[in-house]
């Protein structure tokens, strides 16, 4: 069984993370090892809890004590929230990414934090696709976007294709 606690706020926890994370079906990647200015940005929204000005709410998945991954959301004004989910290449295709933001969907169904969650997936992305739509995402829309990727020292620019899933919160109103 996993846990969800508060994310560990070190460079070198986030860096190993990402280090042994397959970001060949992400959106948006991250160059390895990850840049101090980025990192910097990430701990002060992780230890504030403000991402930019806006709500936000960080996880370490942990299995045995071990961290294995992270869940995130950032919060928008009407209470709709983008989520981010990795995890450790060698825990995936386990269940626990689906048992991470199932715990996360019963504490939003309680809290009333969130009131629907938007995840935008990569559309060759079936691992993630599967985790969404056990947990309840239904499929939005079918989108094509460009992004930065670190490639060799630098960045290039490339167009992904990927679908936005959407999940509405059954739990309190606010």
């Amino acid at each position: 069984m996993i846990e969800l606690k508060p994310f560990p706020i070190r460079y070198e926890a986030l860096n190993d993370l990402y280090e042994h994370t397959d970001q060949s079906c992400c959106l948006n990647r991250v160059a390895v090892p990850l840049e101090e200015a980025t990192t910097r940005g990430f701990f002060l929204a992780v230890r504030t809890k403000n991402n930019g000005g806006l709500p936000f709410d960080c996880r370490g998945i942990y299995l045995d004590g071990k961290l294995i991954g992270k869940i995130e959301l950032t919060r928008y004004e009407d209470y709709s929230a983008e989520l981010d989910l990795i995890l450790e290449t060698e825990y995936t295709g386990n269940g626990y990414g689906k048992e991470a933001l199932e715990q996360f969907q019963n504490e939003l169904r309680k809290t009333g934090w969130a009131q629907c969650i938007t995840a935008y997936v990569a559309a060759d992305h079936k691992r993630m696709i599967r985790v969404l739509e056990k947990t309840g995402f239904e499929p939005a829309r079918a989108f094509a976007a460009d992004v930065m990727t670190p490639q060799n020292g630098t960045y290039v620019l490339r167009t992904v294709n990927g679908i936005e899933y959407s999940w509405k919160n059954g739990g309190n109103e606010l």
